[in-house]
C-alpha cells in the first residue's frame, strides 16, 4: 500500500450513479504540486513523450506557446483508480493505492509533468507567472475486474488527429485558397471525418516529393520520408511551412500529375514491351474502376504507392525557380507530361528490377533509398539528353 499527498485548489466528490459505494473525486492541482511516484499498473501502454506532439504540449505547459495558463483547458487530465481518498489536515488530500491501483489514463501527461517538475518549480519561483493546473480524476470503490475494462476503454479512445488541429490553426488555408473554384478541394479531407477521397497528409506527402528546398536536385538526399511516414512529413510541413507554400504555383499540376502517373504507368510499361500482368506493384480492381480524383479519369489499374512515390519525386528535377524566386516548371507542365510519357517505361523497368530484387515486396520499393536515387537519375539523364538534342 502507498499513499500520495495532494494539495488541490479545488476538490469535488461525486457518487457513482450505478455502482453503490463507488465514487469519483475531482482534484484540480497546480502542476508544480503534482506528487511523484504514482504507479501506472493498470495502464496498458508505455509512455513515450519524445514525439513531436508531446514537445508541443510541453511548450504549452511552460507558456511558450498559446494563451498562458490554459493547460487545464486543453488537457483532459489524469485518471487513477485508488483504494481510498481521504481528507487530512489543512488542504491535504491523501490518495491510497493498493497493489494493482494507479494511473489508468493520462500517463503521458503525468510523465511530462513529473519529468519537468524541477523546471516548473524553478520557473514559478523566479517569475511567478506560471499558473498551470492539471485535473486528477480518482475513482474509488471500483471492483478489480471493472478496473481492467476501464483502463482498456479509456486507452482506446480515439485521439484527434494532428492534421485536424493544424487545419483548425489555418495551416492548410493556402491550399484551400489555391484550389478554390477548381473542385479539387472537395476531394481532400482536411480534417477527420471529412468526405474527401484523399487525406490532407497524402497531399502533403506528394508535395514533399517535389520539395526542392528540403531535397535539392543536386543533393544526395531524396524524400523517402514521403513514403515512410505521413506523420514525419506533417511535422516537416508544420516546421517549414514556407517551403511548401512556395510550391503553390505548381500545386494543381502536382495533383493532376499524381493521378496521371498512377493511371498510365501500366500502359507505359506495356509500350516498352513489358508484361504488366507480372508486376506486383500494379494494383487491379476485381470489379469496378479506380477513380482518379484530380485527373477525372477511371481505370481498372493503378500504381501502388510504394512504386508511385519515387516516380513523383524523380520529376522534381523538372522544378526550378525563376529570377523572382518563384517555383516553376522547366519549360511547362505539358513538357513535364511529355517527358513522363517518354521515360515512364524506363521508370517502370527500373521499378521491376527493384521489385524482383526485394522478392516482389511493394513496401520494400518505397523504403529503398537506392531506388529513389535511381529513378531520379533516370529522369535527369533523359531530360538532359533531350535538351542536348534540341540544341543541335
Amino acid at each position: 500500500m502507498t499513499a500520495h499527498q495532494f494539495h488541490p485548489k479545488f476538490v469535488r466528490r461525486i457518487p457513482d450513479p450505478v455502482f453503490s459505494g463507488a465514487e469519483r473525486h475531482i482534484l484540480m492541482c497546480a502542476v508544480q504540486d503534482v506528487p511523484e511516484g504514482i504507479r501506472k499498473d493498470p495502464n496498458p501502454r508505455e509512455q513515450k513523450i519524445d514525439r513531436s506532439i508531446w514537445k508541443e504540449i510541453k511548450r504549452h505547459l511552460f507558456n511558450e506557446e498559446g494563451s498562458p495558463n490554459t493547460f487545464h483547458l486543453k488537457n483532459k487530465g489524469i485518471t487513477l483508480i485508488a483504494s481510498k481518498v481521504r481528507k487530512r489536515e489543512g488542504n491535504v488530500i491523501e490518495v491510497v493505492l493498493e497493489p494493482g491501483d494507479g494511473i489508468v489514463d493520462g500517463g503521458h501527461t503525468y510523465e511530462l509533468i513529473v519529468e519537468n517538475l524541477a523546471r516548473l518549480r524553478a520557473v514559478q519561483d523566479e517569475t511567478g507567472a506560471l499558473n498551470q493546473f492539471v485535473k486528477f480524476e480518482i475513482l474509488t470503490g471500483v471492483e478489480r475486474p471493472l478496473a481492467t475494462e476501464i483502463a482498456g476503454g479509456l486507452n482506446t479512445a480515439i485521439q484527434v488527429q494532428r492534421s485536424s488541429l493544424e487545419n483548425l490553426r489555418g495551416k492548410f488555408q493556402w491550399i484551400k485558397d489555391e484550389l478554390e473554384g477548381t473542385g479539387f478541394a472537395d476531394n481532400i479531407a482536411f480534417r477527420e471525418n471529412d468526405a474527401g477521397k484523399h487525406d490532407i497528409r497524402e497531399i502533403i506527402a506528394w508535395l514533399d516529393c517535389f520539395n526542392i528546398f528540403a531535397f535539392p536536385n543536386d543533393g544526395d538526399e531524396h524524400p523517402v520520408r514521403a513514403y515512410m511516414s505521413k506523420a514525419t512529413v506533417l511535422d516537416a510541413y508544420c516546421d517549414n511551412l514556407e517551403q511548401y507554400q512556395r510550391l503553390r504555383p505548381v500545386l494543381r499540376d502536382i495533383l493532376v500529375f499524381h493521378d496521371i502517373v498512377s493511371q498510365e504507368a501500366r500502359d507505359r510499361h506495356n509500350e516498352r514491351g513489358g508484361k504488366a500482368a507480372n508486376l506486383a506493384f500494379v494494383e487491379k480492381r476485381k470489379s469496378g474502376k479506380y477513380k482518379f480524383a484530380f485527373s477525372g479519369k477511371e481505370d481498372r489499374h493503378r500504381l501502388s504507392r510504394g512504386a508511385l512515390m519515387p516516380m513523383l519525386a524523380g520529376f522534381r528535377w523538372m522544378l526550378t525557380t525563376d529570377e523572382d524566386g518563384r517555383v516553376c516548371w522547366r519549360g511547362s507542365f505539358d513538357e513535364v507530361l511529355a517527358l513522363w510519357r517518354r521515360v515512364g517505361g524506363d521508370l517502370m523497368k527500373a521499378t521491376q528490377r527493384t521489385s524482383e530484387g526485394e522478392n516482389r515486396r511493394t513496401h520494400a520499393i518505397g523504403r529503398s533509398a537506392n531506388h529513389w536515387e535511381t529513378i531520379h537519375g533516370i529522369v535527369v539523364k533523359k531530360e538532359l539528353m533531350a535538351a542536348a538534342r534540341a540544341r543541335r
